[in-house]
């Protein structure tokens, strides 16, 4: 048999470029069609956020298991496995006819996109130089960005003209299509199976890592909110509160979206440059992340008036948290890149899932306790401030926490 060779940047990038845009269609479709899923199952804001929490909990629990495996099996193997499980989670999505059918088929759909970002990653740490490494993630956030474009206004009107199941079948076509490119086109790594730990065992170095420590909380926190509320919550923050039509929300989101997609090629320009700076990339996350709690807390304040302008400045100030992700990865060694990531992504989806699944919950209580939906809205959205605030000040002040020694990530990765 023929080795193939490595692949370079940008077939890499347009293969699993692709299935990441895909899957970020997927996590953000929710947004815009909730009211057609509200509409026809009467779901209530609890069930709402369940059923968006649910993609980010199947794509959570599957994060620890994918990054043992990226290591030991490569990132072709486990992506085209991973994405067989994504196209019968989006068939069985589109047959649903229950709250419970839809909340295992979106789990499904979690759990088998749950490598499209990490997959990558990791095939980068293996194949490309560290400048090409920061630029395949931004090239995967574009891509990221896009797919959420495509699932506002573009998969509103798809779902007025044909219907929103059988948008979901054409998607279980694509993935289909995603999985028979990688199989032929994409090598196979150089990996060791040579060990024998089972994977849950294979996480003691990561977890004692401090760093994952330290920058943990704005995964589960900061980044987790934003994206909770740019996949999610925004669109019936634009309907229930701002007021606006179904299509008027879909017409926020995607210039909300648009905007995002315009920062992700700007940022690209500029992580290289970032990353070699003085302050580095904890530099910008100290420096810029409170533009970002700030924008958020604009939104509760402003009330009624804060319609997608808003929650856009949110976002764009938000974006730096995206040198998060290779910020972990080029700081442990190769054969642990995939597992650094995944425990960094377990983090940020399983707080995603809180995050939209708990917005959900505080809407209905306070609803149930008599309130106006705008002051539950309100209240929700302080809520994710204060959390964003304290996980932000746990970063900022991580090395004066007694019994913290202060180390390089080098150090603590070679240590």
């Amino acid at each position: 048999m023929i080795a193939m060779s490595p692949p370079n940047l940008k077939s890499l990038f347009l293969l699993f470029g692709s299935a990441y845009l895909l899957s970020s269609s997927l996590r953000g479709i929710t947004a815009a069609l909730s009211p057609y899923f509200v509409q026809e199952f009467n779901l209530t804001p609890n069930e709402l956020g369940l059923l968006g929490g649910a993609y980010f909990f199947g794509f959570a629990f599957m994060q620890l298991p994918m990054g043992a495996w990226l290591d030991r099996f490569g990132p072709k193997r486990v992506m085209a496995v991973s994405l067989v499980m994504a196209v019968i989670g989006s068939q069985l999505f589109s047959a649903a006819q229950s709250m419970s059918e839809l909340l295992a088929a979106r789990f499904l759909c979690g759990a088998g996109v749950s490598a499209c970002l990490i997959a990558p990653l990791t095939a980068a740490r293996l194949w490309l130089n560290p400048a090409q490494q920061q630029q395949i993630n931004l090239w995967m956030l574009m891509a990221g960005a896009f797919g959420l474009l495509v699932a506002t206004l573009p998969a509103q009107s798809a779902a007025t003209i044909v219907g929103w199941r059988i948008m979901f079948s054409l998607v279980a076509l694509l993935f289909i299509a995603i999985i028979v490119a990688i199989v032929i086109w994409v090598p196979q790594a150089n990996v060791s199976a040579k060990s024998s730990v089972q994977w849950f065992l294979s996480y003691g170095e990561i977890i004692k890592s401090r760093h994952i420590w330290k920058i943990g909380p704005l995964g589960f926190f900061n980044y987790a909110i934003l994206v909770a509320v740019q996949t999610l919550w925004a669109g019936p923050w634009f309907t229930n509160v701002v007021l606006l039509s179904a299509d008027d929300a879909a017409t926020g989101l995607f210039w909300m979206n648009l905007i995002m997609l315009f920062v992700f090629m700007a940022l690209g320009f500029f992580s290289a440059k970032i990353i070699k700076s003085k302050r580095g990339a904890e530099g910008a996350l100290k420096i810029v992340l409170p533009l970002s709690l700030l924008s958020l807390l604009c939104i509760p304040i402003m009330g009624k008036e804060a319609s997608w302008p808003y929650f856009a400045a949110y976002c764009v100030a938000s974006s730096v948290l995206a040198l998060t992700h290779p910020f972990v990865g080029q700081h442990f060694e190769s054969h642990q890149a995939g597992r650094a990531i995944a425990f960094f992504n377990f983090l940020l989806f399983l707080g995603v899932f809180v995050a939209q699944w708990g917005v959900g919950l505080i809407i209905a209580v306070i609803k149930q306790g008599g309130h106006h939906l705008t002051v539950a809205y309100q209240v929700s959205f302080y809520i994710l401030f204060f959390f964003s605030c304290m996980s932000y000040l746990w970063f900022l002040f991580f090395e004066n926490i007694p019994g913290i020694k202060r180390r390089s990530w080098k150090e603590e990765a070679l240590h």
